[in-house]
């Protein structure tokens, strides 16, 4: 994602900077912006797009924040995260702890504690366990047969909320020997906490890296002047903007009927594939590591956004058609009116493509079908691809009316200086105005305002970006098919193959069976049958079944190697044998061909007295 747009200038005579302001640029620019404009306000704008608006392709957002953050991370020191609609997220290990379980002798159950958020949420669902999902029963144990054994769960999470008054988990302070106490809260920490159980089979890979799906903030609506759980995207930037862990800002300094207008413009259902969905949704996690001003730029992704802040106050624009508020013509010109009406080659875009989350492929970065203009890029020579990474976005359909915005504004390429008079302080950066220059040949055109600065000319001198309702008009969506990055299954219930080329050799008083590995990489070890053997009997010629509940076969070995010897036969005595694979899981695979023999060495003779 490219840079953010920062445009500083002066506003209104005597106002004072806000303090949100620092919090965005940092205190050293704003002290020199400040010195040098006495008494002046400071006007920011921040964009989606940035530069890309006009081409300059900059890095994409992080990989990090396209996953969502949902790696489990162990370490001391960590910053604190906001959960923003509905996401799959992990989190920093707070706390530790092994034991020895009650029926055993070594450290087998593990403790861990792993905080979601770092405020209360709405809800925890879903719980992943790497790339699988997890159902837990009321009492936390797991009910998925791949994590329990023998009817006995070795795996619990327990989930917390992080209310205001939440108390200590109650299994922690009863098993983890003190460490864990009752003071121990956490309260306004969203944190799920997993007691898990070691076992060689069960836990393969180690231990799981952790996760659950949150539906995330409580958000304010100026609209019905309640807070609730909400993904508007308009409501979630101005959480941010409110919140003391963003920037802060006062309700005097929000524009607050603008960003009414972007929440109802975000609830608006606009068509899918067969169907509808809201225009635009805040889905995602804001890392307080981060500075602010890309956290707002990563926010803004979401829904086409341009944040300003003009005269003290924060002003929000979504992707969407804004009728023009002012009309400008000649008589509002204090001087010459300077009209760029092509961009250069190297800024002209015909291809946005980029990643969004899926949550149809367990919630990770996954690509969106790019959109393109086929009559561009013939008229372009080849494609000039942008790429518009979309950390909060979780459909792909809005994915893909998002960046064809970007496109569409791209490829409106007339831009126009204005140096307006006084009539100029009618308008912020963000408005849509209507410009009609005769000796330019624009009637009436529509320009969107992306740059407002005063000037001691007794005017304001303007950058007008060119607009229209076509911007924002999507013609139909690209199926996601074949869906990339689909998770795929493991082995826990794909029993090994069996064993190859099973023989048996007679020995002097013995039999050795030979066989070769079974085909796969995660055979434990084997498992040996045998039956006896009457060849005398006509009523038995062929092999029983070995899994027969009422037959003669019985397990005799599970040896780990292709081979095993049968002792202590007496000369002639005379077996079936069967082999087969078990895997790491406890999986049993088929059974080889069935061999049978005889050992060797010298007749017994009996002596029966009596």
């Amino acid at each position: 994602m490219p840079a953010a747009v920062i445009a500083v200038g002066a506003a209104a005579a005597g106002a004072v900077a806000s303090s949100a302001v620092a919090g965005v640029l940092g205190a050293g620019l704003v002290g020199t912006v400040i010195g040098s404009l006495v008494g002046a306000a400071v006007t920011i704008g921040v964009s989606y797009l940035g530069h890309s608006l006009i081409g300059i392709e900059e890095p994409s957002l992080p990989e990090q924040k396209l996953s969502a953050r949902s790696q489990m991370v162990r370490q001391p020191i960590t910053h604190h995260r906001l959960v923003y609609g509905e996401v799959r997220v992990s989190g920093p290990i707070v706390f530790l702890h092994t034991r020895v379980p009650e029926d055993g002798n070594k450290f087998d159950i593990l403790h861990l504690v792993v905080a979601l958020a770092a405020h209360e949420v709405e809800a925890i669902g879903q719980i992943w366990f790497g790339d699988r999902t997890v159902p837990f029963g009321p009492d936390g144990a797991a009910t998925d047969p791949a994590w329990q054994k023998e009817g006995t769960a070795f795996a619990h999470v327990w989930t917390h909320d992080g209310t205001p008054d939440q108390g200590a988990d109650p299994v922690l302070v009863a098993e983890a020997g003190g460490l864990w106490g009752t003071n121990h809260r956490l309260r306004g920490r969203a944190y799920l906490h997993a007691r898990l159980r070691y076992d060689r089979a069960i836990f393969q890979g180690g231990i799981p890296n952790i996760a659950a799906v949150v539906k995330g903030k409580r958000v304010w609506d100026p609209r019905t002047d309640t807070a609730a759980w909400s993904d508007n995207a308009a409501l979630c930037v101005l959480d941010y903007l409110l919140s003391p862990a963003g920037l802060d800002a006062g309700l005097d300094e929000i524009d607050t009927a603008s960003f009414m207008a972007a929440a109802n413009i975000c609830d608006e259902p606009v068509p899918t594939q067969g169907g509808s969905e809201r225009r635009y949704t805040i889905n995602g996690v804001v890392d307080l590591a981060d500075a602010p001003v890309e956290n707002l730029r990563a926010l803004l992704t979401a829904c086409a956004g341009h944040l300003s802040y003009t005269a003290g106050r924060w002003r929000l624009r979504v992707g969407a058609w804004y009728p023009a508020i002012v009309d400008f013509s000649d008589r509002d010109a204090r001087d010459a009116v300077t009209v760029v009406p092509r961009r250069s080659r190297r800024e002209l875009v015909n291809t946005v493509r980029g990643a969004f989350v899926s949550p149809a492929h367990g919630w990770q970065s996954t690509d969106y079908p790019p959109q393109r203009d086929p009559g561009h890029i013939a008229n372009d020579g080849g494609e000039a691809a942008l790429t518009l990474d979309l950390p909060f976005t979780t459909s792909h359909t809005m994915a893909q009316r998002i960046a064809r915005i970007a496109l569409e504004q791209n490829r409106r390429e007339m831009q126009v200086t204005l140096p307006a008079n006084l009539a100029g302080l009618r308008v912020a950066a963000g408005d849509t105005v209507a410009l009609t220059l005769d000796r330019l040949g624009l009637g009436g055109r529509p320009f969107m305002v992306a740059n407002w600065q005063l000037s001691p000319a007794l005017g304001v001198d303007l950058t007008l970006w060119q607009d229209d309702p076509g911007v924002y008009r999507f013609q139909g969506f690209a199926e996601m098919t074949p869906p990339p990055g689909i998770v795929g299954g493991d082995n826990r219930d794909r029993p090994p193959a069996a064993p190859l080329g099973l023989s048996a050799t007679p020995l002097d008083g013995a039999v050795r069976l030979d066989w070769s590995a079974a085909p796969g990489s995660d055979v434990d070890h084997y498992e040996v049958w045998e039956a006896p053997y009457a060849p005398e009997d006509p009523q038995n010629p062929e092999a029983p079944d070995p899994l027969d509940a009422d037959g003669p076969a019985a397990r005799l070995a599970e040896p780990r190697g292709n081979s095993w010897r049968h002792e202590g036969l007496w000369a002639g005595d005379a077996h079936w044998y069967w082999v087969r694979a078990v895997d790491s899981f406890g999986n049993a695979g088929a059974f080889a061909p069935p061999v049978d023999a005889a050992a060797l060495g010298e007749p017994v003779t009996a002596l029966i007295l009596g």
